[in-house]
């Protein structure tokens, strides 16, 4: 009975090491594997822009272009600004592949210098979530 057993635990011992054998080094996707899935993936032009000088007390724009480069409808969730003084304005229908649409962001330049104002834009992507910002001088 023991010589059972020890034959059975002597057989057994190999394929226990073989399950834990293959290269975790080498454990990522291709592209053309992430291509056969239905995803849809962002392109930004740009996720920083630089709107340049302005007028105090007038409004100025970002327009931040995206290009969907996935196979599946891009389908923008939520813009969330970072303070009340920035207004998000976004395409509300789904990107289709290849499509191009774009985000703007809108300040309301009260405060005169610098300015550096960013939004979150929210998708059904990988990674879901992107951090936009516009930037700029408001002058008196």
């Amino acid at each position: 009975m023991k010589k059972t057993l020890y034959i059975l635990v002597l057989t057994c011992i190999p394929f226990f090491g073989f399950a834990q054998w293959g290269d975790p080094e080498n454990n990522s996707v291709s592209s053309d594997e992430l291509q056969s899935t239905r995803t849809a993936r962002a392109q930004w032009t740009a996720e920083v822009l630089d709107v340049g000088t302005t007028k105090q007390n007038k409004p100025v724009q970002a327009k931040f272009e995206i290009t969907n480069i996935g196979n599946a409808p891009l389908i923008i969730s939520n813009v969330n600004p970072a303070c009340d003084c920035t207004a998000p304005e976004w395409p509300k229908t789904p990107i289709m592949p290849g499509q191009k649409a774009y985000i703007i962001l809108e300040y309301d330049a009260e405060s005169a210098g610098k300015f550096q104002k960013g939004a979150i834009v929210t998708m059904n992507t990988n990674p879901s979530q992107y951090n936009i910002v516009m930037k700029g001088i408001v002058q008196k």
